[in-house]
């Protein structure tokens, strides 16, 4: 076990350089984003986070590592629907990225049949020299950071696990094993399904000719899926003014101009993505029933100005507040009986606050 000076001497000396891996883990998250869209694979979401310093500490206490090299500082992990998925994503990144192969667990590693659980794909990656020598890249050449390529029914597992995964006696250790792997055994066997229903649904309507509209029965009512980051980014391109009307807002409420560039903008909206789903406005419907309320009579205006006069009064605070920043504090209000036992931490949350406040 590693002494208490020298995990001392490694946090002081990760926290020092903390801003560089929270900088690199949005860059990479947003990366791995574009890399996603362009392959056409739709995702359920993508986080990226460097890890905190409590947590990292609380690991070098358990751990005989003698630096930082082998920690893993950055993680970006990626929410797929089917495996199918998973698969595409993985041959992207074997032609975008260095592996180390060692401290990686592609989808070829899974097929061992006596394996336990049900873990997701693990790549452990660092930038192409391609990539790394552009100058925008060239300050993260010698990081490495943490991929996670997980189904739905995997991030179940993973979430769930460790909370039942308890130390318990030799006798009941046998009978919680064996449950486990039953269990882990139907996550897998349900996400294989999900999948060959999807390829039956798409070969059926290949061969099911259009009907007459007369002939149509009404459709079922089925409950509103949970919306993905794509899905909320074309609800702001469909609606062109929507960011205009509320970055006027922001400016009456009385917080400073602020001209964002494409990248802060984009971390902003990722922001928001993650504080709408925390929050339980986590669909498209709810986000536009939710935008409707703070327009109506002038509601998110006024917590806006609340919001400034309260925090910015003898705070020294550097209100960096753009249109998708705005909302993320009216959410922060308005449903904080929804997040305050949430781990804003890990959900990014305080991150979005930070920077909106001027902290880097």
């Amino acid at each position: 076990m590693m002494d208490k000076h020298r995990i001392d001497e490694l946090g002081i000396k990760y926290v020092e350089r903390l801003t560089l891996y929270e900088e690199y883990a949005s860059r990479i998250r947003n990366l791995i984003q574009d890399l996603v869209e362009v392959e056409g694979v739709e995702f359920y979401a993508i986080e990226g986070w460097a890890k905190p310093p409590a947590e990292l500490l609380s690991l070098l206490s358990t751990v005989e590592e003698k630096d930082l090299a082998g920690i893993d500082l950055v993680t970006v992990r990626v929410l797929l629907r089917f495996p199918e998925d998973v698969l595409k994503i993985e041959e992207v990144v074997k032609s975008e990225f260095d592996i180390d192969d060692s401290r990686s667990v592609p989808s070829s590693g899974l097929e061992d049949p006596y394996r336990f659980g049900y873990p997701a794909v693990v790549y452990i990656l660092a930038l192409s020299d391609t990539r790394a020598n552009l100058r925008e890249w060239a300050k993260y050449k010698d990081l490495n950071f943490r991929l996670e390529l997980r189904t739905m029914l995997q991030e179940a597992w993973a979430t769930i696990f460790p909370k039942v995964n308890q130390t318990v006696g030799s006798l009941s250790e046998k009978k919680l094993t064996r449950e486990l792997v039953l269990l882990a055994a139907l996550l897998e066997k349900a996400d294989q399904g999900f999948l060959s229903l999807r390829r039956e649904i798409k070969d059926e309507a290949l061969l099911v000719p259009p009907s007459n509209s007369q002939d149509r029965k009404p459709e079922a009512v089925t409950a509103e899926k949970i919306f993905t980051d794509g899905e909320l980014y074309n609800l702001f391109r469909d609606e062109p003014d929507l960011l205009s009307k509320w970055n006027a807002i922001t400016l009456e409420a009385g917080f400073p101009e602020f001209k964002p560039d494409a990248n802060y903008l984009r971390e902003s909206f990722n922001h928001l993505c993650n504080i709408l789903r925390a929050s339980g406005v986590d669909t498209i419907s709810e986000v536009k029933k939710f935008l409707l309320d703070m327009l109506h009579e002038d509601r998110g205006l006024r917590q806006l100005r609340t919001i400034r006069e309260t925090f910015g009064r003898g705070n020294n605070i550097k209100w960096r507040v753009d249109p998708f920043s705005a909302l993320f504090l009216l959410v922060l209000n308005f449903k904080w009986d929804n997040l305050k036992d949430k781990d804003l931490v890990k959900l990014n949350i305080k991150r979005g606050s930070d920077r909106i406040n001027g902290i880097d």
